[in-house]
C-alpha cells in the first residue's frame, strides 16, 4: 500500500513539474565583442556542369574548358583543365550583385 502511494505521488511531482516547465523567451546577451557579428561569412551556391569545350589558343589545342550553370543568377563559371573528364557538381562562391 506505501509502494502505491510513493508511485501516485512521483508522478503527480512530475505532471505538475512538466506543466510549470516553459521555455524562456529572453534575448541572449553578449558580454564584451562578439566574434560572430564582426566576422565575413561567404556563401556559396551550387554550380552544375553544362558542357565541356576543347580550348583552343593560337590554333593549337591548349587543354579543355568545363562550363558550370550558377543554381542561383549571376555568369556562368569556367574551369580550365588539361584533361576533358569534368566533375558534375561543385560548391561555388555567391556572386555579388
Amino acid at each position: 500500500m506505501f509502494y502505491y502511494k510513493n508511485i501516485i505521488l512521483l508522478n503527480a511531482f512530475l505532471i505538475v513539474l512538466g506543466i510549470n516547465a516553459t521555455p524562456s523567451y529572453s534575448k541572449g546577451k553578449i558580454y564584451g565583442q562578439s566574434k560572430t557579428l564582426s566576422k565575413e561569412y561567404i556563401k556559396y551556391e551550387n554550380c552544375r556542369l553544362r558542357k565541356t569545350e576543347i580550348n583552343m589558343k593560337d590554333g593549337v589545342k591548349d587543354g579543355y574548358k568545363c562550363i558550370f550553370k550558377r543554381q542561383g543568377k549571376g555568369k556562368d563559371v569556367t574551369v580550365f583543365q588539361p584533361s576533358p573528364i569534368c566533375q558534375k557538381s561543385f560548391k561555388c562562391k555567391t556572386e555579388t550583385q
